[in-house]
Formats: C-alpha cells, sequence, structure tokens
C-alpha cells in the first residue's frame, strides 16, 4: 500500500506541476497577445505616417514642377521686356523723319 501512497503522491504532484505550468502559458499567452495588439497598434500608426508622407511628397513634388515653371515663364517674360526695352531705346535714338522735335 506504500507503493500505491508514493505513486498517488507523485502523481498529484506531476498534477500540480502541470497545472502550474498552464497558469503560466496562459499568463504568458496573455502578455503576448498584449504585445501583438500593441504591434500592430504601432503598425498601423506607422503605415498613416508614411501615407501621410507620401503624400506630402507628392505635393512637393507637384511643387517643384509649379515653380519650375514660372521660372521658366519668368525667364520668358524677362527676355520679352528686354527686347521691347531695346526696341523702344532703338526708337528713341532714331529720330523720326519728317516729324519736328518741339
Amino acid at each position: 500500500m506504500t507503493s500505491e501512497l508514493e505513486v498517488l503522491e507523485l502523481l498529484e504532484e506531476r498534477v500540480q506541476r502541470a497545472t502550474e505550468l498552464i497558469r503560466g502559458l496562459r499568463k504568458e499567452n496573455l502578455e503576448l497577445k498584449a504585445l501583438a495588439k500593441d504591434a500592430e497598434a504601432r503598425l498601423a500608426k506607422s503605415q498613416e505616417t508614411i501615407t501621410k508622407l507620401e503624400e506630402q511628397s507628392r505635393r512637393g513634388d507637384e511643387v517643384t514642377r509649379q515653380l519650375k515653371l514660372l521660372q521658366e515663364e519668368r525667364q520668358e517674360i524677362r527676355g520679352r521686356v528686354t527686347r521691347m526695352l531695346e526696341t523702344f531705346a532703338a526708337m528713341e535714338e532714331t529720330p523720326a523723319s519728317g516729324h519736328a522735335d518741339n
């Protein structure tokens, strides 16, 4: 009978250890689920940030393109104004024939 009691005590110890192990694993599982949820939230926030940065980059590219166009237009206008001023200057230098100065 002693051996049956010893076997029963060993079995009881094993059940106790298995129960503690299960409790520990459940706790660890909950902690890991919380970490995973936190990681998913951070990932979603990072993806939102990336999307916003990509949009800002696209807007920046558009602004750069518009700036380049405006600079080109400015150069064109500057060239035209210079040619007009040169034309006016040339008109002032050559007296008109048949017109008397007052």
